[in-house]
């Protein structure tokens, strides 16, 4: 039993060090797959992406062909298919943008509670946050190299998302540079404001 309960403190611990990790980073660059599963269409999709995600609430985040860049102050939405490109003011709000930079502020946003299956965890929404976030998650961990391997969740159309960290760099800054419109002259520019 001694064992059991060293081996919970220890993940748990872990996992504490991973979510501080995250929070303290300046800049969290990733590299995943999005996978998600529709049980209406039978439909099982899948997409390679990345993001850029600065502690200031800046995202670059490029999800197939697609892109997303926030800037502090304008969304850039770019759109492969269409070649057009969509630009929003949204200003410096602290609440904007968190449905992509959670993952960098889970315990802000949620209250964890440790799985009996080694390395996952069950994550709950805090009471009195608002938004686009999932309800409720599950986390899975890996120990080498200790960071989160993957987050489950059922997204607001009860479909089944998976995203897979494939890898994971966390530094002390963004270059601002990572945050510069870069489209193609071609795109069709449409502003929203």
């Amino acid at each position: 039993m001694v064992l059991v309960l060293s081996v919970i403190a220890q993940a748990d611990d872990d996992f504490d060090r991973i979510k501080n990790r995250l929070a303290e980073a300046g800049c969290v660059r990733l590299e995943f797959v999005s996978i998600i599963e529709s049980e209406i269409f039978d439909l099982v999709d899948s997409m390679r992406g990345t993001a850029c995600l600065a502690s200031d609430g800046r995202y670059y985040v490029t999800l197939g062909p697609d892109n997303y860049l926030y800037d502090g102050r304008l969304l850039y939405s770019f759109s492969h298919e269409n070649n057009q490109v969509l630009i929003e003011e949204v200003g410096d709000t602290t609440d904007y943008g968190r449905e992509i930079t959670f993952v960098t502020r889970l315990d802000e946003f949620y209250e964890t509670i440790f799985l009996p299956t080694r390395n996952r965890y069950r994550l709950f929404l805090r009471s009195g946050i608002t938004g686009d976030l999932p309800d409720s998650m599950t986390v899975v961990i890996d120990g080498d190299p200790l960071a989160i391997r993957r987050i489950e969740f059922y997204d607001i159309n009860d479909e089944f998302n998976r995203i897979e960290l494939l890898s994971r760099q966390l530094d002390s800054v963004c270059a601002d540079d990572d945050f510069i419109p870069a489209f193609p002259d071609s795109a069709e520019t449409v502003k929203l404001f």
